[in-house]
């Protein structure tokens, strides 16, 4: 039986169809829109204009899931509408305007379900979790596989474009400035202070696009690396920027003006905890979202 999920991003509004098999889930559809939701924000909230785009793409996937038989649909948001002060209002328009129940998840909660995802498709001992999304930034410290603790950044990749870039790429004030601003958010982390944690485990698009910028520059085929490859493909993006613009055009064009920043809250902490190895999982959040509902699973 089929399952669909639509996750509502600060940066990407995306459709993915799951199959269940057993104890497992089968992608089957994982389609997407650039929707920047992060990017419609005046004086915190999230403009008329930004609630328009939400709706027309979530009534456009409505419309493909019109003519496909599923089980059932779970329709989330993370940080474009938990981090903006018009919630409430905005979340009931949307639901009136496109009849989907919207499921709003909490900073702590986005965490422990991407961990739960992350899970079920690697052998995880110890290590940090980090997903950086287009408006927030997750971090889950993991011993043994099970949760340590966890926190909420308000920070990723389009916010920081957005507060921070004024053309496509950021300039070295600019990347500067954006680099001042993870390390003090970190400063405030309790559970990563003065700790030497080896292992990042890396889901969502922003490390999947870091991964494949990688691996066309480097020649990298898995999916764990050294993290010293990160600092490598910073300095390059930075000292070339036509070719780096040109090597993001190849791996993901839709993110050409979020990659950069995304790449600096990676390395910013990377350097924070002194990891060494990245792990990039292709599991994640919305498959830890349909485990949560279907099989009823927490990761404590």
């Amino acid at each position: 039986m089929e399952y669909a999920i639509i996750d509502l991003g600060s940066n990407t509004i995306r459709l993915c169809i799951y199959r269940k098999e057993g104890n497992d889930f089968i992608r089957l559809l994982n389609t997407k829109e650039t929707a920047g939701l992060a990017g419609y924000r005046k004086n915190g909230a999230l403009t008329q204009s930004g609630v328009n785009v939400a709706c027309s793409v979530l009534n456009m996937f409505k419309n493909t899931l019109s003519i496909i038989n599923i089980k059932k649909l779970f329709v989330f948001s993370t940080a474009s509408l938990r981090n903006v002060t018009n919630s409430t209002e905005v979340l009931a328009e949307i639901e009136r305007r496109t009849g989907f129940s919207i499921d709003l998840l909490s900073g702590e909660m986005e965490a422990e379900l991407g961990f739960l995802g992350a899970s079920k498709s690697n052998n995880l001992k110890n290590g940090l979790l980090i997903d950086i999304g287009g408006g927030s930034t997750e971090l889950l410290e993991y011993e043994d596989g099970h949760k340590i603790d966890c926190v909420s950044l308000p920070i990723g990749s389009l916010s920081m474009y957005s507060s921070y870039v004024s053309e496509i790429i950021p300039n070295k004030k600019e990347s500067k400035a954006m680099c001042e601003e993870v390390k003090n958010l970190l400063q405030d982390v309790d559970f990563i202070q003065n700790k030497r944690i080896d292992t990042i485990l890396g889901i969502g698009g922003s490390i999947r696009t870091i991964k494949k910028m990688c691996a066309r520059k480097y020649g990298l085929k898995e999916k764990s690396f050294e993290t010293s490859e990160i600092f490598n493909l910073l300095e390059f993006v930075q000292e070339y920027k036509k070719a780096s613009t040109t090597l993001i055009l190849k791996v993901a064009p839709e993110r050409l003006h979020t990659t950069i920043p995304g790449l600096i809250i990676a390395k910013e902490i990377i350097k924070y905890v002194r990891a060494k190895k990245m792990i990039v999982s292709n599991f994640g959040l919305r498959e830890g979202y349909l485990y949560h509902q279907l099989g009823g699973e927490s990761h404590e």
